[in-house]
């Protein structure tokens, strides 16, 4: 058993709740079944059997090499490559498979870290129903510095199929949607992320600690005792302590640069200030860790050479664990606590020393870069790097008046009492069966079943294909004008619009002589300009929707275009005829989006419909619609015995539009799902298998 913070904070829980980890070691093959029997009876656990190679490729290679410094603003530590990166993947295959095995219908699942960053996606991919919360323990650094791992989209791919996804404070979980939006290319809300058919929703839930296990703790005599002697060792000194893993994010160094800048500048706390400095060793056996503690000890026994004497020792510097019993005297008796952490994901010293603090009532100054210190507004908030500020803030920590220390030691005391380990840990189960109840109660689309049209498609006598260009047939790319139609989709349409059976329509935003050129020589009908001009498959001519139309909206609306063009680098705009298409997928995603919005705006005050696509927004008259274009198709052909529609992209007809016709409609989108589909494909390589299958038929028929 852990004495960290998540086993405080679950146990709190009364729900019922298995754990499910790695043992720690390698376990024999024949040994697994006793050890997994013994977890289970005595601890509601179930082990995960890791090779010795993956474990420690997967926990010191990738988690703790890669992952943790460069989520705490190290990207120049870390040490990547593929193999240890293919363990990271497979242990959290490994895992995924012992959870899936388990996992009942109404189950949630909790995923706790770095370490398991792929899970939620893998374990998803084998059972679509999980319910899934993830919570990360350490910072979520700037998209900017997260963009550097190589593996960045499959990380964000990953923990993206959860229903809830927790950090400790609003700026990590604001790093993560900026880092969905600029590396994914997501639509992000300020709680959350539209992710395939579903929101994904983010919160922020800080962490705490077990108030209650300190104040019993102060009350023992074995503590009791302790303050005691400790009182009577620092007699006449003001003590300062510092309680930290010997890690390179904690900035002990800089600490001890505050300690001798302080007696330099207040040569007064010579002989009457105490720094007790605990190291808890941490990764000894990796080459950084040992250089920074060689850096420490050289400057404790130089502010130590410089600023001791016989009998006086200004830093006790202990590098070990120290007991519980220990640990709360420590806290107990010292006058301030001096956290310098240059990064840190929450820092729950500081609640335990908050705690801890019955009778001096004793100063916290706590570094700005913990998430710690967006809660705890009670504390003297330093910047670790700037030593002279550090310096200062102790001298003013240790001669603050009686009133002031009480007055904060309150503010403090209240938000650590009220926000228990167990009160994250029940509010994030709370969040996390809402958010999963809430997914079920979105409308849920269902995934177009090929081999059903296909089969539909053969005992139909007469068929309407309509296929959207953009994003159905063809991905979005950044360059349109290289977006042409490929020589076997060509050839595909081509035996498609050649089957009696058959009419065959493309819809899309292009001009007429783009799409003319692309389809020349097909049976296919043509809409242009998202319906502005329409061509019958048995025509050569275009016709015009609207025939006596005022185009002279097009004089206002130029200018505003190339206002915005010019201010948002990398956009561009296309004038057709009777369409304007502003392009801002190539711009920066964050500030392409906000321009988008404001010239919405714009728009929006001028009588003329808008159209928004993927990364564009268009303009043409309000009277123009490509809808109405297939609805008249339609009609027309009812009499010709048509018994199969297919809407395939963004054209949406209901059954009920039409009430002569009486065979099969499939409103079917492509990526993003809307409520006016019936059905859903992924992409545009489904759409084109769709089509494949269809073609062999029309294909073998011919």
């Amino acid at each position: 058993m852990s004495s960290g913070g998540l086993v405080a904070a679950l146990s709190g829980l009364k729900s019922n709740f298995i754990w499910v980890g790695w043992i720690g070691t390698e376990i024999d093959e024949e040994d697994r079944p006793v050890v997994k029997d013994l977890l289970w009876k005595n601890y509601s656990c179930i082990p995960v059997f890791l090779e010795e190679r993956v474990a420690n490729e997967h926990y010191n290679g990738f988690s703790n090499g890669v992952l943790w410094p460069l989520f705490h603003y190290l990207p120049g530590d870390l040490d990547y490559d593929d193999q240890i990166w293919n363990s990271y993947v497979e242990a959290n295959e490994i895992f995924s498979t012992v959870v899936a095995d388990i996992l009942k219908p109404d189950d949630m699942v909790w995923v706790h870290d770095y370490h398991m960053m792929l899970f939620p996606e893998i374990l998803k991919q084998k059972k679509p129903e999980a319910r899934i919360g993830f919570f990360l323990h350490i910072p979520f650094p700037s998209s900017e510095i997260f963009r550097v791992l190589p593996c960045r989209k499959e990380i964000l791919m990953g923990i993206l199929n959860c229903c809830l996804i927790g950090f400790h404070t609003y700026d990590y979980a604001r790093h993560f949607l900026k880092a969905c939006t600029r590396i994914v290319g997501l639509e992000t809300a300020p709680n959350g992320v539209y992710f395939r058919d579903r929101f994904v929703q983010v919160g922020v839930f800080p962490v705490g600690i077990d108030p209650d296990k300190f104040f019993e703790s102060i009350k023992t005599p074995k503590v009791e005792s302790r303050i005691q002697e400790l009182k009577k060792s620092f007699e006449g000194s003001k003590v300062l302590i510092g309680i930290d893993r010997l890690d390179y994010i904690k900035g002990i160094p800089q600490k001890l640069q505050a300690i001798e800048r302080l007696f330099q500048k207040y040569p007064e706390w010579k002989g009457k200030l105490v720094l007790i400095q605990v190291a808890v060793p941490s990764r000894q056996d990796v080459e950084e860790y040992q250089k920074l503690k060689k850096e420490v000890e050289e400057l404790v026994g130089r502010i130590n050479g410089l600023y001791g004497s016989l009998g006086y020792s200004p830093i006790h510097y202990l590098f070990q664990s120290v007991d519980s019993t220990e640990l709360t005297a420590l806290y107990n008796i010292s006058d301030a606590a001096l956290i310098t952490s240059i990064r840190d994901g929450m820092n729950l010293v500081a609640q335990e020393y908050i705690v801890c603090q019955t009778d001096k009532k004793g100063v916290l100054i706590l570094s700005e870069f913990t998430g710690a210190a967006q809660s705890l507004s009670g504390a003297v908030m330093i910047n670790p790097w700037n030593t002279e500020e550090v310096a200062d803030s102790i001298n003013n920590a240790l001669t603050m008046s009686e009133e002031e220390r009480e007055e904060k030691h309150q503010m403090l005391l209240n938000y650590v009492t009220k926000h228990t380990a167990s009160h994250w840990g029940l509010g994030f189960v709370k969040e996390l069966y809402k958010a999963s109840h809430n997914a079920d109660k979105m409308v849920s689309i269902p995934k177009l079943n090929i081999d059903e049209v296909v089969d539909i498609y053969k005992n139909s006598k007469r068929r309407l294909l309509i296929f959207a260009y953009d994003g159905t047939l063809i991905p979005y790319t950044n360059v349109p004008q290289l977006s042409r139609p490929s020589q076997e989709l060509l050839e595909s349409f081509d035996i498609l619009s050649n089957d009696p059976k058959n009419d065959l329509y493309i819809l899309s935003g292009r001009d007429k002589k783009t799409l003319s050129e692309w389809f020349n020589g097909l049976h296919i009908g043509l809409s242009a300009e998202y319906g502005c001009f329409f061509k019958d498959p048995d025509s050569e001519e275009w016709e015009q929707q609207v025939p006596s139309m005022d185009l002279s909206w097009k004089e206002t609306i130029r200018p505003l275009f190339k206002y915005f063009t010019l201010r948002t680098p990398g956009s561009f705009f296309e004038e057709k005829e009777m369409l304007f298409t502003w392009h801002y997928r190539n711009a920066d995603p964050v500030f392409g989006c906000i321009q988008a919005r404001e010239l919405h705006l714009h728009l929006d005050n001028l009588p003329l419909d808008v159209i928004v696509g993927d990364k564009t927004l268009g303009v043409r008259s309000y009277n123009i619609n490509p809808t109405s274009s297939m609805k008249k198709v339609i009609t027309d052909s009812i009499p010709k015995n048509l018994d199969l529609v297919l809407l395939i992209g963004d054209t949406h007809i209901h059954p009920s539009e039409l009430p002569q016709f009486e065979g099969k409609i499939y409103n079917i989108s492509v990526g993003k799902k809307s409520n006016k589909d019936s059905y859903h494909l992924n992409d545009p390589s489904e759409v084109i298998e769709l089509v494949n299958r269809l073609e062999k038929i029309s294909d073998s028929v011919a």
